[in-house]
């Protein structure tokens, strides 16, 4: 029997002891009670007073107040959690009172009949438009469009009497139809183009300046599609159509306050100018009307403008001013050109 010491238990404890030496130790408090006991005592002082030298170590002041500061913490983020809670709350209630009146006035609405609107641009003057959907319209001089105050899905229709430009807002999902004094109708999904439908006119024309544009013939229930620069000239009394390409500033330049004409006919020069200048012009003699005429007017008053023509064509001009009838009203100035003698 080998004698155990308090020294050898306490070496034991703090894992002193060699291999060997620990294995004796263990053999010999299995073996006796009286060994196990005394050893359970100096292991209860040896645990107390290692528990009392960590203490010592202890800054008791300062992990108090790390403890304060924890706990005031802690009642900071309780009171912002439940602040941002009620804010949330109160926020809210507003939003959704909105969301309410909102869907409730949609859904009116909705409910409510479409209503058409007509709008013609006054004699002389160009009028633009912007429709429910985005697109822009622009109307040129005695030229009328009736359109609805919203569009509904699958389609959307306006109605064109005289020419206009249209810079249609794309949306793949909803076709967008000009319907062109009951004899064409011109589609198009974005896109822009021109059209020219003046009643008083022997042709319907349309030009195509981006995108793409499908032109079906009512009457006989004929379809043609244009590429960007081709002009369609439907014509009236034959029911026939013709693609050809255009100078695009003669036949959109209107839109921006611009007269072009290309090689024109001088007939169709003066129809132009007459609507643009809302006057009444007149051609004499047989050669007049088939002479063709190149030129570009921006800001040039209309005496001005036939200065220009009668300095670059073979023609003269008269002008009759305005005169006042029996019912007070006043005459349209009227201008009268003829082959220079």
């Amino acid at each position: 029997m080998v004698e155990i010491t308090t020294e050898d238990i306490i070496k034991y404890l703090e894992g002193g002891l060699s291999p060997e030496e620990k294995e004796i130790f263990e053999k010999e408090i299995r073996n006796s009670e009286k060994l196990r006991q005394e050893a359970e005592r100096i292991a209860f002082l040896w645990k107390t007073s290692s528990a009392l030298r960590q203490q010592a170590f202890i800054d008791t002041e300062k992990n108090w107040q790390q403890l304060l500061k924890r706990i005031k913490k802690d009642r900071i983020k309780t009171r912002i959690l439940m602040f941002s809670r009620s804010a949330a709350a109160i926020l809210l209630l507003p939003v959704l009172i909105l969301s309410g009146i909102l869907a409730l006035e949609l859904r009116e609405l909705k409910d409510a009949p479409v209503q058409q609107f007509t709008v013609t641009a006054a004699a002389g003057t160009i009028s633009k438009i912007n429709l429910a959907d985005g697109t822009e319209v622009w109307l040129n001089s005695g030229s009328s469009l009736s359109y609805p105050d919203r569009f509904t899905s699958g389609s959307r229709a306006v109605h064109l009497s005289g020419e206009a430009y249209f810079k249609v807002q794309s949306d793949r999902d909803n076709r967008f139809d000009v319907l062109v004094n009951n004899e064409l109708v011109v589609s198009a999904f974005g896109t822009e183009f021109n059209i020219n439908g003046y009643t008083d006119e022997k042709s319907i024309d349309v030009t195509l300046v981006e995108g793409n544009v499908q032109v079906l013939d009512k009457k006989n229930n004929i379809e043609k599609n244009l590429l960007p620069g081709e002009h369609l000239a439907y014509h009236k009394q034959g029911g026939n159509m013709a693609v050809s390409m255009v100078h695009m500033i003669e036949k959109t330049g209107w839109k921006d306050g611009r007269l072009a004409f290309r090689r024109t006919g001088m007939q169709e020069v003066a129809r132009r100018l007459s609507r643009h200048f809302n006057v009444d012009i007149q051609l004499e003699g047989e050669e007049l009307p088939g002479y063709a005429y190149s030129a570009t007017f921006t800001t040039e008053s209309l005496d001005e403008i036939l200065r220009l023509i009668k300095r670059t064509a073979p023609v003269q001009y008269t002008i009759i001013e305005p005169e006042q009838g029996s019912d007070y009203s006043f005459s349209k100035k009227k201008v009268i050109i003829n082959t220079r003698k």
